[in-house]
């Protein structure tokens, strides 16, 4: 019986780590396409003609155009399979990548654009909603809030790879790094055909549109997930906020070299890959999540403020390895543990409803920081996305406190009464 035990224990030890694996080739596949088109593509669409306000044009379709097919997106992944949509998401954003390589006019990249943001939400959430089904039928569900993180600190720490690559591909032609990423997400996108089983959600409804139709219903009516919700939207807010300042800022008022931002943007995913594991091995050491990603919230807001409000280099420099070391220990771990108040089967589509509304909302605070910026100077900023931060970690305290806990203590008490 021990030795049978074992041989169990071995074979659920080697399908994780198989299935790891696989999340992690996906991640990293991603990732490094990624890095590869967006090197180049601002300046690829300049050299072909396309003037600034057309740039803006091809902006706001991609956003719009991700957001609506982010939504539903999840519904198709739970009915039809989390693998096959996220094989079928892949194929056709490198279809996308590999139109915008020999685009040659505005509505080429436009079409080009709505192709790739097709394929982005298909895979968006699709990967990690099959991998935590599999950890869950190995009896792992737990694992997860060491396996992302650790997997996120390797996927960052790729992105190297790819802005390495980029560099070296772009010399020899600018439409190369994105040509490369067209063939490197199609190829992702045959080897997740391929490999493993398929797995689904949970089908109520005869039609696809009325799945859609209900699952907004839940979706809406979930207090756990409006609380999940606000509190990405807030944190999001804060991305935005620096994504928005942090070149410019730097550049324009502290004046940074511009040949500076290439590695700081190197150092940035080392950073944020160094925190990732450091997520990890805190929850593998059993320090609670909300510990974590209250703490990784807290140091990001004290790196916006030491950015925005002290006009020296060393210090800005400082700050924002501050913010991105919080963002690694936040970001990787919140998306890991949110999953516990999911329902599984209806994990790939709420987790596409999250994605599509933080989208739109961020299209709104980016006008918004946009119109501040301009009126009330790059401080301001910093100083609303610290604000940001820091009511972010009060509605996820107030959400641990008069849900998680409670919900905990009840489920406690019942068992102590059974």
């Amino acid at each position: 019986m021990a030795g049978m035990g074992r041989s169990i224990m071995n074979r659920t030890r080697q399908a994780h780590k198989q299935y790891s694996f696989f999340l992690g080739t996906l991640l990293c596949g991603y990732n490094l396409a990624d890095k590869l088109y967006g090197a180049v593509y601002i300046v690829l669409m300049s050299m072909r003609g396309i003037d600034p306000l057309q740039i803006s044009i091809v902006f706001a379709v991609s956003s719009l155009s991700l957001a609506v097919f982010d939504y539903p997106s999840g519904n198709l992944s739970d009915l039809y399979g989390r693998k096959k949509l996220t094989a079928t998401g892949f194929i056709i954003w490198g279809a996308g990548l590999t139109v915008f390589a020999f685009a040659g006019n505005l509505a080429a990249f436009i079409v080009s654009a709505v192709v790739m943001s097709l394929g982005v939400a298909l895979i968006s959430g699709s990967p990690q909603a099959w991998y935590l089904d599999k950890l869950e039928d190995l009896g792992m569900p737990d694992y997860k809030n060491i396996a992302l993180p650790r997997l996120n600190g390797y996927v960052s720490a790729f992105a190297v790879v790819g802005a390495l690559l980029a560099s070296f591909t772009s010399n020899i032609h600018l439409y190369l790094p994105v040509a490369v990423a067209g063939a490197a997400a199609a190829g992702i996108g045959v080897y997740a055909w391929l490999r493993f089983s398929d797995n689904y959600g949970v089908r109520t409804q005869d039609s696809v549109f009325k799945e859609v139709y209900v699952t907004t219903a839940e979706f809406a009516g979930n207090k756990l997930m409006r609380f999940i919700l606000f509190k990405s939207i807030l944190s999001h807010a804060a991305l935005l906020a620096f994504l928005l300042s942090w070149q410019v800022y730097g550049v324009n008022e502290l004046g940074l070299p511009a040949g500076y931002l290439g590695g700081l943007l190197v150092l940035f995913m080392a950073v944020i890959s160094l925190s990732s594991f450091c997520s990890s091995f805190l929850a593998k050491r059993k320090v609670r999540a909300v510990r974590i990603i209250s703490g990784g919230l807290l140091l990001s807001a004290a790196g916006l403020l030491l950015a925005g409000l002290f006009a020296h280099p060393a210090v800005f420099f400082a700050g924002l390895v501050l913010y991105e070391f919080g963002l690694g220990l936040e970001s990787s771990l919140f998306s890991a543990w949110v999953q516990d108040f999911i329902p599984r089967g209806k994990r790939a589509t709420f987790t596409s409803g999250l994605s599509a509304l933080k989208s739109l909302a961020g299209f709104a605070i980016t006008l918004l920081l946009g119109l501040a910026a301009e009126r009330l100077g790059y401080t301001v900023i910093w100083i609303m996305g610290a604000l940001s931060l820091i009511l972010s970690v009060a509605v996820l305290l107030i959400f641990n406190r008069k849900i998680v806990m409670a919900d905990t203590a009840r489920a406690e008490a019942k068992t102590a009464a059974g």
